[in-house]
This record gives structure tokens, sequence and C-alpha cells, in this order.
């Protein structure tokens, strides 16, 4: 089962260098899913008993752990700025000490490899290699978890269609890593103060980085390519300043429903694509200036201001006759999906668009003009 695993693990890591797989940072998300699976094959040989048939297998260079932490963040980094920090491989000197020090113990000849592995390499090495390797990744997962809040934060401030960008997905893959770390913690600590863990006993963790090739694999081959990077597209065109009150404060009210107006005269929130710099372009202003009036001025974030204006627009068109069906109606007004439009719309309309729908049809029957009877039994108007 480990071996499937495995396998898998590493075919996901091809496929995500493959044109159908490959999305920025593709590459990355491949190393990290490749070192995973990599990580399995000892144990898979172990199990299998190949380790005692071919002693001189000891230190083959399958371990490549203090990869994990550094290869995470520059990934979540990669697809949340469109490019790998410029400073990505130096995060990987650790890495490499530690692929070069298995691959000089695995040349040793073999009774002295046998030798250092059963004496310092067990008693030292692997007790603070572990520890290193929990350190490591529990650093990364902190600081590629805090790229992840900047980077929803960002999208909420400049994406209209949100709901299509939630990046749950990468939160799955921060998350299922930081509980990976934790259960390496309570392993290493039962190893070390309570008994030893033997080979066998350290199935647990094993299973769960099989599974961890399987989740991170799927995720970032099925999921990558929708991911939304923060650009610094930014224009510096100057907006019209609020009006300050009394006392030098600024009055964003005005100036936002001034832009509230512009908006909805032309149109411009049907657009599904609507980012807040193609916004800002279009009222002539800057990003910062657009959001902080909508911000000041309406208590709204860009993606709540736009879909707002979308939900009106919807409420506007479902209580009249053949405006097509709910989804129609949801793309018409700029959503990309009826899954998006059902959630905004019940978030600021307190109903569902199927309701509302109802309720306008059973309001437009109880105002037709009354029937009455005439001769023959049939009733006319």
């Amino acid at each position: 089962m480990l071996l499937v695993a495995a396998a898998n693990g590493l075919l996901f890591a091809v496929l995500l260098r493959l044109p159908t797989g490959r999305h920025n940072g593709s590459a990355w998300a491949s190393a990290l899913v490749g070192s995973i699976a990599l990580r399995v094959l000892p144990y898979v040989l172990g199990y299998a008993g190949a380790y005692d048939l071919h002693p001189a297998l000891t230190f083959a260079p399958f371990d490549l752990t203090l990869a994990w932490g550094p290869l995470l963040w520059i990934y979540t980094s990669t697809l949340a700025t469109g490019a790998a920090p410029a400073s990505s491989r130096w995060h990987l000197i650790p890495a490499a000490l530690q692929l070069a020090y298995q691959v000089v113990c695995f040349a040793l000849p073999l009774d002295v490899k046998w030798a250092w592995y059963t004496g310092a390499h067990l008693q030292i090495v692997e007790p603070w290699g572990a520890l290193a390797v929990l350190l490591s990744l529990g650093a990364y997962s902190a600081a590629s978890w805090r790229r992840y809040v900047v980077w929803q934060r960002w999208l909420d401030q400049n994406i209209s269609n949100r709901e299509e960008s939630r990046l749950t997905w990468l939160g799955i893959i921060l998350v299922s890593l930081l509980a990976t770390g934790a259960l390496g913690v309570v392993m290493l600590g039962v190893h070390l103060i309570v008994q030893p863990l033997d080979y066998f006993a350290r199935l647990p963790i094993v299973i769960v980085l099989a599974v961890l090739t399987y989740l991170i694999g799927l995720l970032g081959y099925r999921f990558g390519r929708e991911a939304i990077p923060m650009t610094a597209a930014a224009r510096s065109t100057p907006g019209e300043e609020p009006a300050p009150l009394s006392g030098g404060v600024k009055d964003y009210a005005p100036q936002a429903a001034a832009w509230e107006a512009l908006v909805v005269h032309h149109g411009w929130h049907r657009d599904p694509q609507l980012t807040l710099t193609t916004l800002a372009m279009a009222l002539g202003t800057s990003p910062r200036t657009l959001s902080r009036t909508l911000s000041e001025g309406l208590g709204l974030s860009f993606h709540e201001f736009v879909n707002g204006l979308r939900v009106r627009d919807a409420v506007a068109r479902l209580g009249q006759s053949g405006t097509g069906d709910v989804l129609r109606v949801a793309l018409d007004v700029g959503f990309a999906s009826k899954a998006s439009f059902n959630r905004a719309f019940k978030r600021h309309a307190g109903t569902t668009p199927t309701a509302l729908r109802a309720a306008h049809s059973v309001k437009n029957e109880a105002q037709l003009p009354p029937t009455r009877p005439v001769a023959g039994g049939e009733a006319t108007e």
C-alpha cells in the first residue's frame, strides 16, 4: 500500500511539470510532493525486508525532509506573487547539506557505514535531525500561513468575483502540513521521553505522509491554475480628494456615492473580470484611493461593494418576467458561477434568488384583476 502511495506521489510530481498541471509555482509543488513520496520509500523497502537482505542500502539518499518547509513557503509565495522569492535557493541549503550527508554515508564501506549508523547516527544525528526538521517545518508553515492571510486580504480588496478565489485548497495543504508537524512532535517526544520508537512503531506518521502525497498532488494539480496572484499594477493617477470636514477629517461618503452612481450608470459592475485596478482606471483614480474611499465612505471592501451592486441588479431582474433562469441572471449581472451568486445573494439580500422570484410571482398573481362569472359558466376579466 505504501509503495502504491509513493508511486502515485511521484506520478503527481511528474504531472505537475506537464502542460496540463503547470501553473505558477508548479515546479515547487512538484518538488514538495516528490520529496514527501521519496521519504515513504525507505519504509517501503524496510517493510519488504530489503534493508535486511541488502544492508548496503543504508543511507540511500531518500530523506529530504529539511526541504519540506522551504518548498512549502516558496510554493505559497510564488502562487501569491507570481514569482519565486529571490532568495529561494538559499533556503534550500540545509536540505542540500542533508542530502550531502546521506551521499557521503552511503558511499562508506559497509562495516564503517553500519558502525556509524548503529552508533552516532541513531543516538545523536537522527534525534537532532528530527528536531531540526520539525522546527523548520513549523517556522516555514507559519511564514506560509502569514503570506496566505495577506493574500486573502488582497483578494478581498481587489477581486470582484471573490468566491472563485477563496484558496480553500491551499489552506487545506497548509493545515495538513502543520498537523503532520504536530504529529511528528508527539512521536519525537514519545521516542525521547517514553520509549524509543522502532521502524514499525513509526507507521502512523508514514501513513500520514502517504496521504499527503495524494492531497498536495491532487489539490495543486486541480486548483493551482485558478490562483490569482497579487500584482503591483496600481496607477498613481490621483482621484478627486474627498472634502475635509471640520477638524481636517476627510468625508469619503460623497465621493463614494458619486463613484457608485457612475459604476451603476455605466454597468461596470457587470464585468466578471472587474478588479480594483481596472475600476480605478475607469474612474480616473488610483486603486489605493478607491479602496480607501469605499472603506471609509461606505464601510465596504471592493468585492463587497461590487457584489452588492450585482445583487441589487439581480433583485430588480428577478422581479421582472421573461428574464430567464437564475443562472442566466447570475451571469448577466457579473457573477462567474451560480454557486458564488447564491452565496452573495443570501449575504446581501437575506434570502435566496429562487425564494425571491417565487415571492414576486405570488405578488404578481395577487395583483391580477379579479374574474367574474358570465353566462355559460365561464369566467372573464
